[in-house]
Formats: C-alpha cells, sequence, structure tokens
C-alpha cells in the first residue's frame, strides 16, 4: 500500500513538473517536444514580434523558442542541421534548398505578399515601361525584386537589357543615395521604400513612390499578387509533431492579424525584439508591407508563377525545377 501511495505521489510530481514546464503533451502525456523559431532580423520579422515578445505556451504543452538569425545564410544551416524546426525564408531560396534537398523542409505558409515600390522623384513615370533608357538601384541582386521587375518588362514588350540594373549600392544606403540625389530611380521593397521617401520628403520635388509592382504584376496579368516571404518548417519536424505546428501557425496568424491592425504596438515591439528596425520606420512600414496568412497549400499558384519567373531568368537559383506538391505542407 505504501510502495503504491508512494508511486502515485511520483507520477504527480511528474505531471505537476512537465505542466509548469509547459511540456506535456496533452493527449499522449508524453512531454512535448519545444518548438524552436528563427524570425529574420529586419522587415519579414515584423509579423512575429508579438510571439517574440511573449512566446506562447501551445495547446499541445509545446513552449515556442525563438530566435533571431541576421541573414538567410545564417539561417539555412540551422534547418539543415535540425537546430531550428520553422523559420522564414523567401520563395526562391524555400524552392531550392527543397529541390537540392529533398524532404528537408516544406513551406506552411505566404506570411508576406508583393511589397516593393519603384522610388523616384520623377513623376512622369506610369509604368515599368517608361523605365527604358534609365538606370535602376536595386535592392538585392538575384532576388525577388530583379526577376519581377525583368519579367515585368518582357511584359510590357521591353527588352530587359533596355533598362540598366545597378546594384552597386547597398540596400540600407540607397535610400540615402536617392535623398541626395546621387541616383534617380530605385526598386526597394519595405520598409526600404518608406525610409527613402522620409529622408527624400523636404524641397519641392520630393521622392515618392512612383509605381507599385505588386499593382504591375496584376496588371500584366500574372495574379493577383505575389510572395515576398513564406514560414518553413523542416520536414522531420512536421511529420512527427503536426499539432504542434497547426497550433503555432494559428498563433502566427494571430500575431500578423494584430500586427497589421496595431502598426504603432508593432513598431515598438519590432525594435525591441532585436530586429534591427527602429519602431518609427517599422510602424509607418507596416501598412505598405502587405503582412498577409496563407495557407502555403492554398496559395500554390501564386507561389508557382513567382517561381515560375525564376524558373525562366535564373532557374539554378529555384534548383532548376518547380517544387513538387511534397513542397506543400498539408
Amino acid at each position: 500500500m505504501r510502495k503504491a501511495r508512494l508511486g502515485f505521489l511520483l507520477a504527480a510530481v511528474l505531471v505537476l513538473s512537465a505542466h509548469a514546464s509547459g511540456k506535456l503533451d496533452m493527449n499522449s502525456g508524453a512531454p512535448a517536444s519545444p518548438v524552436r523559431i528563427a524570425a529574420l532580423a529586419g522587415p519579414s520579422g515584423i509579423g512575429m514580434a508579438k510571439l517574440i515578445d511573449q512566446p506562447p505556451v501551445l495547446p499541445t504543452g509545446a513552449v515556442c523558442e525563438f530566435q533571431i538569425a541576421g541573414s538567410v545564410d545564417v539561417l539555412l544551416p540551422k534547418l539543415l542541421n535540425g537546430d531550428v524546426d520553422i523559420g522564414i525564408l523567401p520563395p526562391n531560396v524555400a524552392a531550392k534548398l527543397y529541390n537540392v534537398s529533398p524532404n528537408s523542409i516544406q513551406a506552411a505558409a505566404v506570411v508576406g505578399n508583393g511589397m516593393i515600390s519603384l522610388v523616384t522623384r520623377d513623376r512622369n513615370l506610369s509604368g515599368v515601361g517608361d523605365l527604358a533608357g534609365k538606370t535602376v538601384s536595386v535592392a538585392g541582386q538575384g532576388a525577388t525584386p530583379e526577376y519581377v521587375l525583368r519579367a515585368l518588362l518582357s511584359a510590357q514588350g521591353v527588352d530587359s537589357s533596355a533598362v540598366t540594373l545597378d546594384f552597386s549600392i547597398p540596400t540600407p544606403e540607397i535610400a540615402g543615395a536617392l535623398a541626395a540625389g546621387k541616383i534617380s530611380y530605385a526598386l526597394l521593397p519595405e520598409p526600404f521604400a518608406t525610409v527613402a521617401v522620409l529622408n527624400g520628403k523636404n524641397g519641392e520635388n520630393p521622392v515618392l513612390k512612383a509605381i507599385s509592382i505588386r499593382s504591375e504584376w496584376k496588371k500584366a496579368g500574372f495574379s493577383e499578387d505575389f510572395p515576398m516571404t513564406l514560414c518553413v518548417v523542416r520536414s522531420d519536424f512536421a511529420a512527427k509533431n503536426p499539432e504542434s505546428l497547426r497550433a503555432f501557425l494559428d498563433e502566427y496568424r494571430k500575431s500578423i492579424e494584430w500586427t497589421v491592425a496595431n502598426s504603432d504596438g508593432a513598431g515598438t515591439l519590432a525594435e525591441k525584439t532585436g530586429l534591427g528596425l527602429k519602431a518609427p520606420i517599422a510602424a509607418k512600414s507596416i501598412p505598405a508591407s502587405n503582412f498577409v496568412f496563407l495557407n502555403a497549400e492554398l496559395a500554390r499558384p501564386d507561389i508557382e508563377r513567382l517561381l515560375k519567373v525564376f524558373l525562366e531568368y535564373a532557374p539554378a537559383s529555384i534548383g532548376g525545377k518547380l517544387p513538387d506538391e511534397g513542397f506543400y505542407f498539408k
């Protein structure tokens, strides 16, 4: 009888300990694996800032553990080595990782759509076709802004060679160069486009967002929008912890919805959580940043339309082919 009572007390202590640490799987009673999430420093991490500030314990009992990766190059090996379960990647990078390392990751959700603008003082631009004969400073060679612009120029019958694309200025410095009059045209994502407008607001001819690339994409007939960032998950983690993953994705969706509705508060959290953004800039850029939460499987047509652009201009950048259906978490 005494042994039975002792065994009961020991079991109770273990259960209470698991509850206290937030790691009890409510279905099996076994300790739930923590969910290790990496946000990217910069604008793509803003939608996660609320979660980073107050990490949730999921209904499965799993604890969310956050870290911030300084770049995609830092995040990739963490995903491959199993040090991180969930992260944020550009669509072409995610596709390439999946194609060159089968069953490594899956796309869970689109968390950011097109947020690129052509920024200039030139008020005579009506579309990307008007850029023929001009030099445009582009944020990031081999990334979405470059190839989306090339595709849009082609759609308007303009040979991309007719526009000089300049990649010589680091992205954070383009806004200053535009404000100083060193360059005339820049293709920038948020929050850099907003920074350029703020830096160049003085004078008789202030800097403005002259062309919305998202609008041009739609006008050209590609689709309503194009994805800029994907939430990806290690395939092994998704297979072993589908309930924890779905619970986290639901929390992430709520965080993005809160971010869109509370730009000032989200801007404050973006600075507080170490994403490398000042609160006022982050807050002002959120309305134009096109944060969304779209199930990747349902968003597959839009993802593939963008990846086909990469396939046309730089097939190696996505691993030489479109990812198959296994790329999309169901």
